[in-house]
């Protein structure tokens, strides 16, 4: 028999019985799964806190169901940030550090305004629910860390020739400038459309990195 035979059961030969999926834990789990998605639905559509009987009849299930699936509302909404996360976590691909500089800024914007856009529906759910749900607190300090990441290996040849401090300032400068509530800002406070707070954010990005750019010049020569 040649190594690429593929070896078959034979008769009276017990083979290991396939596990079977319990149909009550594959219900629950696509009945906390729509519980979830109507939440993220009825935000997206302007309702900051959802209430729950709204998202019962979204969901297509009772109240009861809802808090047998959540402890409470907050347990809820800390579930909705991490789907809302994860679903975002794909278009933060890092970025390659050899490219150019104008490149390397025009994909940190492509990747920030995507996500900040993405996220702009949520805004004020989290400012409401962050203070009570320390599950929630953690996930935007974790998406916070990630950014601070992704900006200084984007960044690390024109970073890497500033002192400490200086480095440190210029990073945070470049994530607040970034950020999802600069974005907000543009947005919402200024009204500007997705085109004008795109150029708006760019520059403002942009001038921190030639900035540093200059500085790291500076301290190289």
């Amino acid at each position: 028999m040649s190594d690429a035979t593929v070896a078959t059961p034979r008769e009276g030969v017990a083979t290991a019985p396939r596990p079977k999926i319990d149909g009550r834990v594959l219900r629950a789990a696509r009945t906390r799964e729509r519980i979830i998605n109507a939440t993220i639905d009825l935000i997206r559509g302007g309702e900051s806190t959802p209430r729950v009987i709204d998202i019962a009849r979204t969901a297509g299930v009772s109240t009861r169901s809802i808090f047998q699936h959540f402890d409470d509302t907050e347990a809820l909404f800390a579930a909705v940030a991490q789907q809302v996360v994860e679903s975002l976590t794909p278009l933060a691909k890092p970025i390659d550090s050899a490219l150019p500089w104008e490149e390397r800024l025009d994909a940190l914007m492509r990747m920030r305004i995507e996500v900040n856009e993405a996220l702009l529906p949520f805004r004020r759910a989290v400012a409401l629910h962050q203070p009570r749900s320390p599950k929630l607190a953690a996930g935007v300090t974790a998406g916070r860390l990630f950014a601070r990441e992704r900006t200084e290996s984007a960044f690390a040849p024109e970073l890497m020739r500033l002192s400490e401090a200086e480095r440190k300032q210029t990073v945070d400068a470049l994530l607040a400038a970034s950020d999802w509530q600069m974005w907000f800002g543009l947005r919402m406070t200024y009204g500007l459309d997705l085109e004008a707070a795109s150029a708006t954010m760019r520059r403002m990005v942009g001038a921190i990195l030639t900035q540093a750019t200059a500085r790291s010049v500076s301290a190289a020569a």
